[in-house]
């Protein structure tokens, strides 16, 4: 399964539910494959996944690009979704996510 984030006035993107699951869990939002974030919680979850990731460094990730034939961190994963988040933030705006 796939989930969707999207944000107002940022592009919206996909990632697999696996990942989209760790990833929301380290910003606070686990446990839910549908949901959203605005105002405060923004912040509070933007703090949550930087201090989650930086406990997370140093931790080997067994994805692999089958191109690249080498892992690919959490941190780049995380990416887009920091992104996304940082913008709303800016804006104050707000981040949605649900299964495609």
């Amino acid at each position: 399964m796939l989930i969707k984030f999207e944000s107002k006035k940022a592009a919206p993107f996909i990632m697999q539910s696996q990942i989209a699951e760790q990833i929301l869990a380290m910003a606070g939002q686990g446990g839910r494959t549908e949901g959203s974030i605005s105002g405060d919680a923004i912040s509070a979850a933007i703090a949550s996944l930087e201090k989650a990731l930086e406990q997370q460094r140093g931790i080997p990730d067994e994805s692999v690009d089958e191109e690249k034939e080498g892992p690919i961190s959490l941190g780049a994963r995380a990416a887009p979704l920091q992104e996304m988040l940082q913008h709303a933030l800016q804006i104050n705006s707000y981040v949605m996510w649900r299964p495609e």
